[in-house]
């Protein structure tokens, strides 16, 4: 059995924590630091049975732009649905009447503790955008066949992106 002997708080930012764990496992000790996120939201919204709504975002941590999918962190006290709706608004102006969960998935195990909670929005009812300050997002439609392509033929593809896209076309 695992056990965890401490836990320790390294640094804290506006969105993560960095802690470092110390276990013990039979008579080994060992530390292992983890970034805590926890849970957020990502969305796959349709705007009829073909076309889709993406973003191109600028990320800080790889210092470019990328296409994915809509997605945020669950705030305090909220629903994964109810992050839906509000990822959805603020970041391409949307609040859609059917939400439907396709999967949950860790997004790197190996150091984050994050969960993504992907989901499918559909009849969408455009009411403006109001993004976070700092977040810079252009609003791409198009075909999710052709997104799928996009996305594959960047060099490195947007992990929650990809696994919608996918999870979306086994379902259909």
């Amino acid at each position: 059995m695992v056990q965890l002997v401490e836990e320790r708080t390294l640094c804290r930012g506006k969105r993560v924590e960095l802690i470092q764990r110390v276990y013990m496992y039979s008579t080994e000790v060992f530390v292992k630091d983890v970034v805590r996120f926890g849970q957020s939201v990502a969305i796959v919204p349709f705007k009829d049975m073909r076309k889709i709504v993406m973003v191109k975002q600028f990320r800080a941590p790889i210092n470019k732009w990328i296409l994915e999918i809509p997605a945020g962190r669950i705030e305090f006290g909220e629903s994964p649905e109810e992050a839906v709706v509000r990822e959805l608004r603020e970041e391409v102006g949307y609040v859609p009447k059917y939400v439907q969960k396709l999967v949950s998935v860790y997004m790197s195990p190996g150091y984050s503790d994050e969960v993504i909670h992907i989901y499918v929005a559909k009849n969408l009812e455009y009411v403006g955008a109001s993004p976070e300050k700092g977040e810079l997002i252009e609003i791409v439609e198009v075909d999710i066949d052709k997104a799928l392509e996009m996305i594959l033929a960047d060099d490195a593809a947007d992990a929650k992106t990809l696994i919608a896209l996918l999870s979306v076309k086994q379902l259909s």
